[in-house]
């Protein structure tokens, strides 16, 4: 196998402690953390990801709107850290282990293929648990809705 194998990729649903978690893996392994969040943008930016675009679709079509926006970020984001990124634990922003488009979530499957510590971290064992848990951490936003992958 490859260098790979010593990454550790946290996935899961937002407010869900995957840079925490992240961070004390990455202390007691004594490997370094990368957090999505923090070198997501820059990644963004190096194809064209529009800022003030992004803020007026926000302003006029939502959440829903700027979610949509940002998929083909997400997806070009994760092959570039994965690119750059070895020996370390890798936490991902909630939004970049899922897509409704199948070209975006093959190629984010694909790019994932040779990883095999990829972990979904949930706040417990029990779905509806996890999602009351989720719900009363971020207002409510978190859907038992299935659609997405």
């Amino acid at each position: 196998m490859s260098h790979k194998i010593s990454d550790i990729i946290l996935i899961g649903p937002i407010s869900t402690g995957k840079s925490t978690l992240g961070k004390l893996l990455a202390q007691k392994l004594a490997i370094p953390q990368c957090s999505m969040d923090d070198v997501r943008l820059d990644y963004y930016k190096e194809i064209n990801y529009d800022e003030k675009l992004a803020k007026q679709i926000r302003a006029k079509v939502g959440l829903q709107g700027i979610y949509r926006y940002w998929k083909p970020f997400e997806a070009y984001a994760v092959e570039r850290v994965l690119s750059e990124y070895s020996n370390c634990v890798i936490d991902f922003g909630a939004g970049h282990s899922v897509y409704e488009d199948d070209r975006l979530f093959k190629r984010v499957q694909q790019v994932l293929k040779p990883y095999i510590n990829v972990v979904l971290i949930i706040p417990s064992p029990d779905l509806e648990e996890s999602m009351q848990i989720l719900n009363d951490r971020n207002g409510g936003i978190i859907s038992s809705d299935n659609s997405h992958r």
